[in-house]
């Protein structure tokens, strides 16, 4: 009966460890599956990173032209405002003049008892010239 108990014994501790080792085979597949996900995931991240790196490096290379831009515009308005000013001077000193000389073209043909002298050709046509450019 020992050897029967024996044998009995030594089957069941067979089955358990065939058992086990089935387990340990499964778990062992399902380890290595799980390290491929992980790989991959790594694989992701560094991609993830690297891509994020990149798009650092546009955002700092966007912010730098967005501000050689403005540096470029406000010099242009600034030229701009510059001219518009000097435009305006010499327009408000055109007109001056043009009144000056109206007033001097009309004072020259007045005479001091209020008769009018001809005026010659010339300084009309200068008068005329002088109205339509205002």
């Amino acid at each position: 009966m020992t050897d029967a108990i024996g044998l009995v014994m030594d089957l069941v501790l067979g089955g358990l460890l065939i058992a086990t080792i089935v387990l340990a085979v499964r778990l062992h597949r399902k380890l290595q599956g799980l390290r491929g996900g992980h790989d991959e995931l790594r694989l992701l991240v560094e991609g993830l990173n690297q891509a994020t790196q990149r798009a650092q490096a546009g955002i700092i290379e966007l912010r730098m032209a967005a501000e050689a831009s403005t540096a470029r515009l406000g010099n242009q308005v600034e030229g701009a405002r510059k001219a518009t000013d000097e435009l305006s001077l010499l327009v408000a000193s055109a007109n001056n003049l043009a009144d000056r000389l109206e007033r001097a073209g009309t004072a020259a043909r007045v005479t001091e008892n209020g008769s009018r002298l001809a005026a010659t050709a010339g300084d009309t046509g200068i008068l005329r010239a002088l109205k339509d450019i205002r």
